[in-house]
């Protein structure tokens, strides 16, 4: 991560039947935002250490970024359980202090976490039961909520077409397409009674009889 903001994937994992990554479209750079590299190069710095500290003959350079205590490779699956137990863990912290009146003490000690931890999770919002995998999806919905071009996903994902990722994520066009008329209708000058303003040459014609061009002389054409 030494002066770089981007990340290389050269291996993906199949975690499910669902797995629309194509191993030819595979390998390929992301950037990463300035949060996301920042968080990156605090955990470099504490494997660093665990590193430096571990014994040289059980410490494994597995060369990966999220390791096991011994440097190992993580399993896929046990990422996937992992995930699912620390998403039943928060919303059970924050059943049992909103709906039980468990005190944050008494919770901390019965997870076995800070109190801290506990003031996050009944703070938060309540989280959906959802697996490892989907943060993949959701990154791209996000995304093209966020307006970011079909094309760019698709290379995040890994797609070998745009046209796959449109197909999967067909559901969130039609919210894209009303932000982008939005956005146009935003930047068309209105006149103080709503209509777009006449532009030079149209002798401040209603916009209708612009845009349709049904008058006598125009031949009856539709003018678009």
């Amino acid at each position: 991560m030494d002066g770089s903001e981007s990340l290389t994937i050269c291996e993906t994992r199949a975690d499910d039947e669902y797995d629309d990554t194509k191993p030819e479209a595979g390998e390929r750079t992301v950037s990463l935002a300035r949060t996301t590299l920042a968080v990156l190069r605090t955990w470099r710095t504490h494997q660093k250490e665990e590193w430096l500290s571990a014994d040289p003959d059980v410490w494994v350079d597995s060369g990966r970024v999220f390791t096991q205590e011994d440097g190992s490779a993580l399993r896929p699956e046990w990422i996937s359980r992992r995930f699912d137990v620390l998403i039943d863990r928060y919303n059970t912290i924050r059943r049992r202090h909103l709906d039980k009146g468990r005190p944050v003490e008494r919770i901390a000690r019965r997870h076995r976490v800070s109190r801290r931890t506990v003031h996050v999770a009944i703070e938060g919002g309540p989280l959906p039961p959802i697996r490892f995998h989907d943060l993949r999806h959701g990154a791209a919905t996000l995304s093209l909520l966020g307006k970011v071009d079909m094309k760019v996903v698709s290379v995040t994902l890994g797609h070998l077409r745009s046209s796959l990722t449109a197909d999967i994520y067909a559901s969130v066009l039609p919210e894209v397409a009303k932000a982008a008329a939005e956005a146009v209708a935003a930047v068309v000058p209105l006149r103080c009674d709503g209509h777009p303003m006449a532009t030079p040459g149209t002798k401040n014609a209603p916009a209708e009889i612009i845009s349709l061009g049904g008058g006598a002389d125009s031949g009856g054409g539709s003018g678009i």
